[in-house]
């Protein structure tokens, strides 16, 4: 009768196929139990696809931790960059700082040099004049209050900084301070 029937049609030859490997399938995996592989295996294939997904969610949150290592990488290299240009800028600067002292430190040994001259002459100048007055003073026997006053200013800035007179107007200082101090008291 089997053989009769797939005679005569081709469609119950698929179906008795598809039904017949059902019930293999059946036997082997007992009924139920091929019901139970199905969702093994579906819930294996779940797990591998949950898996899968952890795993491409571990692989782009390291690549975004790849591309921000590379941005602050960039940073970096930028800042290390600029760093670069700074200290350069600063060599620069205390470069023109060294050759501005030595500049600065030699006119300063120049100005000295014309600082001490001048004071020098000064104090010379000083001296002269008030050997000139004391001169004058003893000659004519008195020292008037005007002269004391010039007098007594010129001997001050002459013993003072910078000038530091010294010398033979130390000795002559207190014979013109005895000086009378008019003509009167002279002549008497």
């Amino acid at each position: 009768m089997y053989i009769i029937l797939a005679a005569e049609s081709q469609t119950l030859d698929w179906v008795q196929i598809i039904v017949q490997s059902l019930i293999t399938i059946g036997v082997v995996f007992g009924g139920a139990g091929f019901w139970e592989f199905l969702k093994t295996k579906f819930q294996a294939k779940r797990e591998d696809q949950k898996a899968e997904n952890a795993s491409n969610d571990q692989i782009n949150k390291m690549a975004g931790q790849m591309n921000e290592m590379s941005i602050q990488m960039t940073t970096l290299t930028k800042d290390v960059k600029d760093i670069r240009h700074d200290l350069f800028l600063l060599q620069e600067a205390n470069e023109a700082t060294v050759k501005y002292r030595e500049a600065r430190d030699k006119h300063d040994k120049e100005l000295a040099v014309v600082q001490h001259a001048i004071i020098q002459s000064l104090t010379g100048i000083l001296r002269e004049r008030l050997l000139e007055n004391y001169n004058r003073c003893m000659e004519k026997g008195y020292y008037t209050k005007e002269e004391r006053e010039v007098y007594g200013a010129m001997y001050e800035c002459y013993v003072a900084d910078p000038f530091n007179g010294n010398g033979v107007m130390h000795q002559l200082q207190p014979k013109m301070v005895a000086l009378p101090w008019t003509e009167e008291e002279a002549n008497k």
